[in-house]
């Protein structure tokens, strides 16, 4: 990432000597220390004007880099993977591209801040905006909604005066999937923005699809939350539950476990945490009888509308995680390209090895499973498989695809 949201404060730590008291000789007077004066901290220069101005600013035209763009573009991404093995799973490419600012500063006395603030809301007035720190002259913005209009302004911070530049404004129209950026974490996307038909589409900004947030000493996964990371999903996107579907004692009852024995979100205490341990290793997640009540659990989540926006993983975000993905969006209506797109999509980021469509696609995984329920459609057949397979309510998934669809404008 060019920029970091938070700077970190830098503390000075202030030394104090203690002398060792001398021996009182001859009836003298006893040795009292003295502790020095301290120095005074240096007088800051502070402009009495200055002016901000931002410099022109170009819109990207996509989000989406080069090697994404073919994956969206081929009509086999399967193969395209197959292809270039070492482009895709092996580097981190699946940071988006961001709207790049960049401003300069001009008063009389020469003089630039230390720090700036850029202050980003979807208000015309930066009511309620999202607040962002550098010490440099140019910020990258990333995910913000499509076709929402953001306005923001840049701040100089100095001392005890504050000059803050005019406001502007953009807006960035793009098509799913919705990759976005979380630092430390890979494999990062918005599970919305998908046209489902009937004039419908999935939403964006209810679920986030992940990799791990936190990571164990026993994992060699490197997906790990920064600060910044932290504040782009709580603040910026606003999660409010943490979905792990990752292994726990408790549940595997062997001393297994992946998700470091953590009993609360690496998020907060503040947001919602839940776990929801699955197995998953070269079997069907939906058919193995332990993972039942976990999935169960997962839907239950999705049912309340007080949980959202959801952010949810599993170690790599592949596998478990590109299971549930690829059954929710089956249920609120997407097609099955679009569907496999999403799934493959993962391997834009660095997950050590590609996830494939052969995976599961077999005879005994779950894409086979929902062709061969009742339905007049796929989501009809989703709907049916997840009610006989795995026991979920018939309204829990009606109340799913309410909370997650709506009406294109």
């Amino acid at each position: 990432m060019k920029n970091k949201y938070l700077i970190p404060f830098i503390t000075l730590l202030s030394l104090t000597f203690i002398s060792c008291g001398q021996a009182d000789t001859g009836g003298s007077t006893p040795y009292v220390p003295v502790t020095p004066e301290p120095e005074p901290e240096p007088i800051e220069p502070v402009p009495e004007e200055s002016v901000v101005t931002v410099n022109d600013f170009t819109i990207p035209t996509t989000i989406h880099n080069e090697v994404q763009l073919a994956l969206i573009n081929s009509s086999d991404p399967d193969e395209v993977i197959n292809n270039d093995t070492m482009t895709y799973s092996k580097r981190s490419l699946s940071k988006p591209n961001p709207l790049s600012i960049s401003w300069d500063e001009t008063n009389i006395e020469e003089l630039h801040a230390s720090e700036y603030l850029i202050k980003l809301s979807t208000s015309s007035d930066l009511s309620n905006p999202f607040t962002f720190k550098t010490s440099k002259r140019s910020f990258d913005i990333y995910n913000s909604m499509f076709d929402e209009t953001y306005y923001f302004s840049v701040s100089a911070l100095y001392k005890d005066k504050t000059f803050e530049s005019d406001i502007h404004s953009f807006t960035i129209s793009d098509s799913a999937p919705k990759n976005i950026c979380v630092d430390g974490v890979e494999n990062c996307r918005d599970l919305g923005g998908w046209d489902i038909g009937n004039n419908r589409i999935y939403k964006y900004g209810m679920i986030y699809r992940t990799a791990q947030f936190n990571k164990p000493v026993s994992s060699s996964f490197k997906s790990n939350i920064t600060a910044d990371g932290i504040y782009s999903l709580k603040n910026v996107l606003g999660v409010k539950t943490d979905i792990d579907l990752r292994l726990t004692k408790n549940f595997t009852g062997d001393g297994s476990d992946e998700t470091g024995e953590i009993t609360s979100s690496p998020l907060g205490e503040d947001v919602n945490y839940v776990s929801t341990p699955m197995y998953y290793q070269s079997q069907n997640i939906f058919t193995r009888n332990e993972n039942k009540e976990s999935i169960k659990k997962f839907f239950n989540t999705l049912s309340d509308i007080n949980n959202y926006p959801i952010a949810f993983h599993c170690v790599r975000g592949t596998d478990r995680t590109g299971a549930l993905a690829y059954v929710l969006g089956a249920l609120v209506g997407m097609n099955k390209d679009d569907l496999m797109l999403d799934y493959l999509f993962s391997d834009v980021a660095n997950i050590s090895s590609p996830v494939r469509e052969a995976t599961i696609s077999g005879e005994d995984f779950y894409i086979q499973g929902i062709e061969n329920s009742e339905g007049n459609s796929l989501s009809e057949k989703t709907k049916n498989y997840l009610i006989t397979n795995i026991g979920v309510e018939s309204s829990t998934l009606d109340t799913i695809i309410d909370i997650l669809t709506d009406e294109v404008n």
